[in-house]
């Protein structure tokens, strides 16, 4: 997968396997400065706190050394898992994004976007 502008990659690794990706984009615009981050873990690795460890990770890495106040991730509206991992790195919902993301059956489903400012990170 190669990154575009303002994207980084990072493999998420448990014993030497690859069991997923975190990633964020950099909005460059002075005026709109901050970060995303997107999370994709493989199915048997998910509910064991790793998740929320690689966005934690992630989001100290944009806060400290890129120099990002505010971070947002938006997933799916439905994935209650996701929410409550990321509610506890300290995002907060902020809007519902309608017909956000269509599905592998072709309808759309609302997304949740959600942010943090670099003073709501939790260890």
């Amino acid at each position: 997968m190669e990154a575009e502008e303002g994207e980084s990659h990072f493999l998420i690794q448990v014993d030497g396997e690859t069991i997923g990706i975190v990633q964020s984009y950099e909005e460059s615009d002075p005026m709109y400065h901050h970060a995303g981050i997107d999370i994709a873990i493989r199915s048997p690795w998910q509910r064991k706190g790793l998740g929320p460890d690689a966005i934690r990770t992630l989001a100290r890495h944009l806060i400290d050394e890129r120099g990002h106040h505010r971070l947002t991730i938006d997933p799916a509206a439905h994935n209650t898992g996701a929410i409550k991992a990321y509610e506890r790195v300290g995002f907060r919902p902020v809007g519902r994004l309608r017909q956000y993301e269509r599905g592998p059956d072709g309808t759309w489903h609302d997304g949740l976007l959600m942010d943090m400012l670099a003073d709501e990170l939790r260890d």
